[in-house]
This record gives C-alpha cells, structure tokens and sequence, in this order.
C-alpha cells in the first residue's frame, strides 16, 4: 500500500535525520530547515524520487504521465521536500506557514502584466519607469479577485444581526 506524499516528505525527512543521529522534536522551537544539511536534503530527494519510482508513494495518473521522465520527476520532488520543510507546522515551532512576499505572484500569469514588466525591466528613464509602473498597478488592481465576503444573516443569531448590515 501505498502512502501519501505528506506522509511520505515528513516521514523520510525525519529519517534522514535520524541515520544521521540527530534526534528532531516536532514543534519543538527549532525549524526543521536549521537542521538539515544539504547533504539531509540531497538524501531525502533520492529517497523520495525513489519511492515514487517504486509506486510506494501515492500520484494521481495523471502526474505519473506528467512526471514521467526522470529529470521533470526529480524537479517535483525537490519542489515536494522544499514544500514540506517550509510549510509542515510540526517542523516549524508549530506555526503556521506565512509567505515571505505576499501577493508578489499577483498577475503573474496575466499576458499584459507579464509584458508590461519586461518593459519595465528594459527601461531606465525614471519618468518612464514611473508611468509603466502606474500602469502595471492598475492592471494588477484590475484583475485581482475583490475581497467581497458573502455573509447568510439567517446563520447570525437574531441578536447580532443588527451589527453587520
């Protein structure tokens, strides 16, 4: 049977540890990344590459037709490991994960904004560079998804319903 691939990342992390002889406490106040060496992370990608060669890790159909070839498959699993260290509460004080640049990947696969900031990354002329990147704004407002909350006023008790309209 075979497992899944959280499972599978945390428990070959914690592995790789332990032949290493390094005895990690889950939430404990040390993040998992200060621990592991390159030569932990190096090991954990063979295993896990391995695993799924091996079928013993779970993946959908359609991802085994993906990542058919070995070199788009060692490319997952590096993305995998590094998810799982960085995003894993229990190897992260229990915390929970917070990107490091929110909202830096807004528009990225919009075709204007993918152009307008090739354009701006080619010009050095402040006045240019200013309207271009007015311009970038306003797209990236535009086509951000509104933050409207809908609220069902039958599901607040009668008491509190005079508070939210």
């Amino acid at each position: 049977m075979s497992m899944n691939q959280r499972t599978a990342t945390c428990n070959t992390i914690l592995s790789v540890l332990s032949a290493r002889g390094v005895t990690y406490e889950l939430n404990g106040p040390t993040p998992i990344a200060d621990v592991l060496t390159d030569k932990d992370k190096e090991t954990i990608r063979d295993v896990l590459f391995a695993g799924f060669r091996k079928g013993e890790i779970e993946m959908s159909a359609d991802s085994k037709a993906k990542y058919a070839e070995d070199k788009e498959l060692k490319k997952y699993v590096s993305g995998l490991a590094n998810n799982w260290i960085r995003k894993a509460p229990e190897f992260n004080n229990d915390q929970a994960y917070q990107a490091k640049n929110p909202g830096s990947r807004a528009g990225s696969q919009d075709e204007q904004v993918k152009n307008m900031k090739a354009l701006l990354s080619q010009t050095t002329d402040p006045t240019h560079r200013k309207m271009i990147q007015d311009a970038l704004d306003a797209r990236i407002a535009e086509i951000k998804p509104s933050k409207v909350v809908e609220v069902d006023f039958s599901k607040i008790p009668e008491s509190l319903r005079h508070l939210a309209k």
